[in-house]
């Protein structure tokens, strides 16, 4: 390997390997993640104590069943009990809910995924030029 051609030229085929296999298996699972928690309803809930002195928090359903969950996030340490705030509920299950946006989910994945991608196709287009 005296020619640095041929050095890069190898350098440049495993980033163009590792770029595109990794960027399609990020974004495949970006896209899944965001798939899942698509059709989230938002909903009104409010912050309360619970039982264990802990913070929850509490959503009425479509079914008029009272659903509660543990506030464990840090947005709503800062809110006092009785404090509205936003509830997300799966379309799944009712019962199940989140104070943070599931818009966001599976968004590092598809980013991080694209840009591996793009780094492998380039990397590709590179080590046909130089092979040339």
């Amino acid at each position: 390997m005296d020619d640095p051609v041929a050095s890069v030229s190898l350098i440049v085929e495993a980033f163009s390997w590792i770029g595109v296999a990794l960027g399609i298996v990020l974004l495949v699972i970006g896209l899944l993640r965001g798939a899942y928690f698509r059709g989230w309803r938002k909903t009104d809930g409010v912050v309360v104590v619970d039982e264990g002195g802990r913070r929850a928090y509490r959503w009425l359903g479509d079914d008029a069943v009272l659903y509660e969950a543990p506030a464990d996030d840090d947005d709503t340490q800062v809110l006092d009990p009785g404090d509205g705030v936003t509830v997300y509920v799966s379309p799944r299950d009712p019962s199940v809910g989140r104070i943070d946006d599931p818009r966001h989910e599976g968004r590092a994945f598809r980013i991080s995924g694209s840009i591996l991608l793009g780094v492998g196709v380039v990397s590709s287009a590179v080590s046909l030029v130089l092979s040339a």
